[in-house]
């Protein structure tokens, strides 16, 4: 990563804090998503083409809090390319936000300040044990309610990530987006990241 952006949140008594999260990200996802490029066309077992796409651009929360269960107000965008953060037009998605939330112009990144790498990932999380349970019976072919008494309450897995919560484009309903950074030991030479910003794959670096 050569290129950032950093945005600061700025909340207020009447805006908090997780309400502004919920209304950047859910800005910047839309953004992402009218850049994501293709990395390839697969089949799958119809013989349909279906494209992996990602995004170039990734994102870091530099004071990332596991332990408080916090992200704070900060969240960079780093790229490898100037190019890749000019065409989020993020001014566009920005427009309603702009009293709220502070934008650098792009920089570059202090190569003598940078502290070490990090992956930022989606944790992906098991819901409810009815949710569970229908997996379990397509899996095995068993009613459901047979699957359902495989399972207790004392399984459904909780995560103690920081999240933000999203809106679903298709049905509307809001879901959390559980954030995970795990320390690595190098840089990527990779920069394939989600539709949220997010990679296990490749790390960005901390500064």
């Amino acid at each position: 990563m050569k290129y950032y952006i950093e945005l600061t949140l700025i909340p207020n008594d009447e805006i908090p804090l997780h309400f502004l999260w919920e209304k950047l990200y859910q800005q910047l996802h839309l953004a992402l998503v009218e850049n994501l490029i293709i990395k390839e066309i697969k089949k799958n077992i119809k013989g349909e083409e279906i494209e992996k796409k990602i995004s170039k651009v990734g994102v870091s929360f530099p004071k990332y809090n596991k332990e408080k269960c916090y992200l704070c107000n900060k969240l960079r965008l780093l790229a490898l390319e100037k190019e890749y953060l000019e065409a989020l037009n993020l001014d566009k998605y920005f427009a309603r936000l702009t009293d709220y939330v502070h934008q650098t112009c792009i920089k570059e990144i202090p190569v003598d300040k940078i502290t070490g790498y990090a992956f930022f990932k989606r944790e992906q999380v098991k819901s409810n044990n009815e949710r569970l349970a229908r997996r379990r019976a397509n899996k095995k072919g068993i009613s459901n309610e047979l699957a359902l008494n495989f399972f207790t309450k004392k399984m459904e897995v909780k995560s103690k990530a920081p999240f933000i919560y999203i809106k679903s484009q298709s049905n509307g309903k809001r879901y959390p987006l559980f954030i995970l950074m795990e320390e690595a030991s190098i840089k990527s030479e990779s920069a394939e990241f989600s539709s949220y910003g997010l990679s296990s794959i490749s790390s960005v670096p901390i500064f």
